[in-house]
């Protein structure tokens, strides 16, 4: 009994210490920073600070000093971002919460890397990037498709791509519309506001972004053969 008073007093000053330091924080920023995570930095006595869309700050512990910028890091690698670290760990975690139902997915059958793209069905390097999904498929790449329609939310990029989402045949929707083709209008409850939300989230402005589930990012029209070399090489 005694040793479960100890972890319960532990814990609720564990949790109460992050909220203070939360607090505190968010006191000394700007209004409207919304702050996705905090946690000691490599830098010692400041915190590191995620916010807004995936931008980086390092506040002393004090509460007196706010860095922004890119933290660099010298080791046995060489130059390394530090910045850049902690907004792989946001993205790795915010990609996780995408469940496997939400994406429209083109499965290599021999698969061997699995990428998810945020998409639009206008720009044109998201439909050069589709015009070459069979290749991609050939060397083991299975895409999974997120919709990010490049005019927001409420436009007709997104009016078009929901009705792809909602479709019998998803896979064939989306095709259609990458090759400018009309499809049926439909509606119906889909993820393409959380997929927008969360792209955002993670500092996506544009597509075609191919992001891995490690949590690293890759902007643009990328051939599969690039791909892969970019992915193994880490």
């Amino acid at each position: 009994m005694q040793k479960l008073i100890k972890f319960l007093l532990l814990t609720s000053f564990i949790l109460f210490s992050e909220d203070d330091v939360k607090n505190n924080i968010q006191k000394i920023l700007p209004s409207g920073f919304e702050i996705n995570f905090i946690e000691k930095s490599e830098v010692k006595n400041f915190y590191v600070v995620n916010v807004l869309n995936n931008q980086i700050l390092y506040v002393s512990d004090d509460y007196k000093f706010v860095f922004a910028g890119d933290l660099i890091g010298i080791g046995d690698k060489g130059i390394v971002s530090i910045n850049n670290k902690y907004k792989i760990k946001l993205t790795a975690k915010v990609m996780a919460t995408i469940k496997p139902d939400e994406s429209i997915d083109f499965v290599s059958k021999n698969e061997k890397y699995r990428i998810k793209v945020f998409t639009d069905i206008s720009c044109a390097y998201c439909r050069l990037f589709h015009s070459e999904i069979e290749n991609y498929l050939e060397k083991g790449i299975t895409v999974q498709y997120l919709g990010f329609p490049r005019d927001g939310v409420e436009g007709g990029i997104f009016s078009n791509m929901q009705s792809a989402w909602c479709s019998k045949n998803r896979k064939e929707s989306l095709t259609k519309l990458k090759l400018g083709e009309e499809i049926e209008k439909k509606l119906c409850q889909n993820p393409i506001k959380e997929h927008f939300r969360k792209g955002s989230l993670i500092g996506i402005t544009g597509t075609p972004t191919i992001v891995l589930d490690d949590g690293r990012k890759f902007s643009g029209y990328i051939p599969a053969d690039d791909l892969i070399e970019l992915i193994d090489n880490g």
